[in-house]
């Protein structure tokens, strides 16, 4: 059995409410607890693809922190190891380095938090912070060919989910 026949059975018997449609969700959370320490990469595919659907695929805060965070800068030190990861701009230092750049509506500042932050930690070894942020809005936010204009997604998340998959 399918979890949604479970789901579309209680409906059609006539036993489900909201109270009981929460708890159905919180017990699943919990379950869903096992599979983050047991099978993480599982886990992670699961909310990514629930995040998706609640989110119309942009960022919220705990995702977008939840990605960046896993973020390896590319410039290696003499040993050949990366020399940050994470984080190089904030939130706020991604807003105010965007004010003059036109984004799509639904566009957030989380979207762009994720953005340029990854392409801050691919490119860091050989360009400026300056060249970095016109690279991320070029190529995750102005890609008339990724991004039509029925479809309002931003690259930036469908870019990160397939890594994710790697």
């Amino acid at each position: 059995m399918r979890y949604i026949q479970l789901i579309e059975q209680a409906r059609l018997h006539g036993v489900t409410s909201e109270k009981k449609m929460w708890a159905a969700i919180e017990q699943m959370s919990c379950d869903l607890m096992v599979l983050e320490n047991d099978h993480s990469e599982l886990y992670w595919q699961i909310l990514r693809n629930q995040h998706a659907i609640l989110y119309d695929r942009h960022y919220s805060e705990k995702f977008a922190n939840h990605d960046v965070n896993r973020l390896v800068h590319s410039k290696l030190n003499g040993k050949g190891e990366s020399v940050g990861m994470g984080a190089h701009w904030t939130k706020s230092e991604i807003v105010d380095a965007t004010k003059g750049m036109q984004f799509h509506e639904k566009v957030n500042d989380w979207d762009k938090y994720v953005a340029f932050n990854a392409m801050y930690a691919d490119l860091c070894a050989d360009m400026t912070d300056e060249e970095i942020i016109k690279a991320a809005y070029l190529f995750y936010f102005h890609d008339a060919d990724w991004q039509p204009s029925e479809d309002d997604c931003t690259k930036v998340w469908d870019y990160m989910s397939s890594h994710a998959k790697m």
